[in-house]
């Protein structure tokens, strides 16, 4: 629209300065914040691929602290482990000079007492605690596994209070992959074979009542219970390389996509300022000029 009383070129100049000005605003955003998107107007092409990707990052930046916490609570279980399979062979050795029939009833009750204590050790390991969860409770981890070992009690260990153990864990490039196994499953499995607990009860028991072929019968099934129990240290071992992996995997994932995100909106700072510099002297220079130049009135034209 043509504003009354201004010629053509005078609407040219100032459209000119308007399209200066804002080419000058945005040259200033870019040297003082260092980007050169900071709204929708200033890369409409770009804004769409920038949001996706920044969303992208704050998924990773979630799935990485998720990880984080895991491999603590994943290294805390297979410590736990690694003392839970300690303990079993001193079970078995035990047991074996227990068996020996040179032992009395009086250093079998003694021997008894060592694989009661034992026993203790392992219940309180089945409650390990890591960061507030109780990492062998399966889904119901909030509360203990066991209650502690009374050895007083048939079992002394009581009743499961967790859960199954259904976690899993997200990977970066979005695949989830199992954490944990529960106590249940570990120490007081259904399957007689793998019941560590029960078998080492059994063991205490014949012990105790100073008979040779109940710590026969006890002592056989303990090989297979400390296989099962190496096999749950196993799944904590690859799990914690899994994690390991999927963490190295997301930082790497993290990089990439602040490369691109810092592609799409960072400014080239160096040819920002030089572009407002070399506006700001251009827009100075246009408006001395048009200031210089001689203001002719109606009159001037009406001689």
């Amino acid at each position: 629209m043509r504003t009354p009383g201004m010629d053509a070129a005078s609407i040219r100049f100032l459209e000119t300065l308007r399209q200066m000005e804002v080419r000058l605003g945005r040259a200033q955003r870019e040297v003082a914040t260092g980007k050169r998107i900071t709204s929708p107007s200033d890369g409409p092409d770009s804004i769409s691929a920038l949001l996706q990707a920044r969303a992208d990052h704050a998924r990773l930046e979630q799935t990485q602290i998720n990880l984080v916490r895991i491999k603590s609570e994943t290294d805390g279980a297979e410590q736990a482990l690694q003392n839970a399979v300690r303990l079993f062979d001193e079970v078995r050795t035990l047991g074996m000079s227990g068996a020996n029939g040179i032992q009395t009833a009086l250093t079998r009750q003694g021997i008894a007492g060592q694989v009661g204590s034992v026993l203790e050790r392992l219940v309180a390991l089945a409650n390990t605690n890591v960061g507030g969860r109780f990492v062998f409770a399966g889904d119901n981890d909030t509360n203990l596994a066991f209650d502690p070992a009374d050895l007083t009690l048939t079992p002394p260990w009581g009743t499961y209070q967790g859960a199954p153990a259904t976690r899993q864990a997200l990977h970066p490039t979005g695949v989830l992959f199992n954490v944990g196994i529960s106590a249940e499953e570990i120490f007081t499995n259904p399957d007689p074979a793998k019941n560590v607990f029960a078998g080492i009860e059994a063991l205490r028991q014949a012990l105790l009542a100073n008979d040779e072929d109940a710590m026969r019968s006890a002592l056989a099934p303990l090989a297979d219970l400390a296989a099962h129990l190496n096999s749950a240290l196993s799944f904590y071992g690859n799990v914690q390389s899994q994690i390991g992996e999927a963490i190295d995997t997301g930082a790497r994932l993290q990089l990439r996509l602040k490369a691109e995100i810092s592609g799409m909106e960072d400014a080239d700072m160096t040819a920002s300022i030089l572009e407002s510099q070399q506006l700001s002297y251009q827009r100075e220079a246009a408006l001395r000029m048009r200031g210089s130049m001689p203001q002719r009135s109606l009159f001037d034209y009406l001689g």
